[in-house]
């Protein structure tokens, strides 16, 4: 999760939760996904952050004036996008870890799929049992299935919780980390992943999104040099989660992400840019891409390799 605070609790995942909550009841169909879940949960947000999002309810207009550009349909690619590939595998794998993982409710979504499986959510200690309670306070109750298993991965490796899980013979896993590697220490990430690799089995999969390196930069003019330059919506966006204390700090090339994976023995099933993003999901039969997404970030989803 956002490594924000000391406290924590993360604005960007009430910010996700609110974006998703939008999406469920857009009437434009491309940009619709089923997140019920994060409608009811959205009803129990009261923080100052939180209400000023809110605004989104006077409308898309005002809306679009208190997220970066491209924000809102990135959320709704990213969130399609893994959804279709828990539908897709569903009943493959006997564990899934969600890592940081906020408001994701796919464990209550996709429960009947899922419910031969053991899905583990993962997060920081204050942030998990806020989550409980608003899922106490909504009357949602966690499925049997669900484990919730409070790590601060600035304290605690995740080598030591999944040490407590060991795995059976043939059985595989998913790995989730939705919104999260851009949060860490470069060496928090590499902890992490050395902990995934070496704790999966062939056949094992990772989702994750991560954000362009080049954009971790202090200096945000628009020179002729500007990492942002080209971008859109990027200068918004680092300067968006620096100025809640959620700031990026970590990022990966973009040639660079095969290399990555091989080192931890995965290897690339897909990758998605911001313009695959918009061919995949807001491109229509003629087409004309309806909506623009933010370039910072990229999804992945690789497999578990035989060493």
């Amino acid at each position: 999760m956002p490594k924000k605070a000391k406290s924590g609790f993360s604005a960007t995942a009430e910010l996700t939760c609110l974006l998703r909550a939008k999406s469920y009841g857009e009437k434009r169909p491309h940009l619709k996904s089923d997140d019920y879940v994060a409608v009811i949960l959205s009803q129990t947000f009261h923080s100052l952050f939180s209400m000023v999002q809110k605004t989104f309810l006077l409308g898309d207009d005002v809306f679009n004036l208190a997220t970066p550009a491209g924000i809102y349909p990135y959320i709704v690619a990213r969130t399609l996008y893994i959804d279709d590939i828990f539908k897709k595998t569903a009943g493959r794998f006997s564990k899934i870890f969600i890592l940081g993982a906020g408001y994701d409710s796919r464990a209550i979504r996709f429960y009947h799929a899922l419910q031969h499986s053991h899905i583990f959510e993962i997060d920081h200690p204050t942030m998990q049992q806020h989550k409980i309670e608003k899922l106490n306070e909504v009357h949602i109750s966690p499925p049997s299935n669900l484990t919730f298993l409070p790590i601060d991965f600035n304290q605690q490796n995740l080598t030591d919780t999944l040490a407590t899980l060991p795995l059976q013979p043939g059985e595989k896993c998913l790995f989730l980390l939705e919104g999260l590697l851009m949060y860490l220490d470069p060496a928090q990430v590499k902890t992490l992943l050395s902990s995934i690799s070496h704790y999966s089995s062939d056949g094992s999969q990772i989702i994750f999104d991560f954000v362009y390196d080049h954009l971790l930069v202090d200096d945000g003019g628009l020179t002729d040099n500007s990492p942002f330059n080209g971008e859109y919506g990027v200068k918004e966006s680092v300067e968006g989660v620096r100025s809640i204390g959620e700031a990026w700090t970590f990022g990966i090339a973009a040639n660079d992400i095969e290399a990555l994976l091989q080192q931890y023995g995965f290897t690339l099933l897909d990758k998605a840019d911001a313009h695959e993003l918009e061919k995949r999901f807001f491109t229509d039969k003629q087409g004309k891409c309806l909506e623009r997404m933010n370039t910072a970030s990229c999804l992945v989803y690789a497999n578990r390799e035989k060493s």
